[in-house]
């Protein structure tokens, strides 16, 4: 499915888990993705451990993620995910706690409801609400 485009190019309407997800940019977002020779990868990860986190990662590559197109140089997946431990140790050791994916009914109805993307400082930020 083609992403909805609005006519600044800085926003884009996706559907994950059956449900519209607004996305947008920055116009520093923007130049950067223009720059790159291939699209970035952004993970949207909901981390249920002793309380229930949002991270956004870049990645280069998606592995096997089934990935939904924002626009040509930006592509997104939802990953939530929990913990198999909760130690201080582990997560001392790891700088996290260790996680596996969720596949459940229940998370399955779960979406961002909007996912806003920057660069700046050169470097890649991004919040997403629920």
């Amino acid at each position: 499915m083609r992403p909805e485009m609005t006519q600044d190019q800085r926003t884009a309407s996706v559907v994950i888990n059956g449900r519209n997800v607004a996305v947008e940019w920055t116009r520093a977002a923007a130049g950067e993705l223009a720059r790159r020779p291939r699209p970035l990868i952004v993970e949207l990860e909901l981390y249920f451990s002793c309380l229930v986190k949002k991270f956004v990662h870049f990645h280069e590559e998606a592995g096997d993620r089934e990935t939904v197109a924002a626009n040509d140089k930006l592509l997104l997946y939802f990953r939530p995910v929990t913990s198999t431990t909760c130690s201080f140790e582990v997560a001392e050791r790891l700088g996290r706690q260790p996680e596996m994916d969720l596949h459940s009914d229940a998370v399955k109805k779960i979406a961002p409801k909007k996912v806003r993307i920057d660069f700046a400082r050169g470097a890649w930020q991004g919040h997403f609400s629920l």
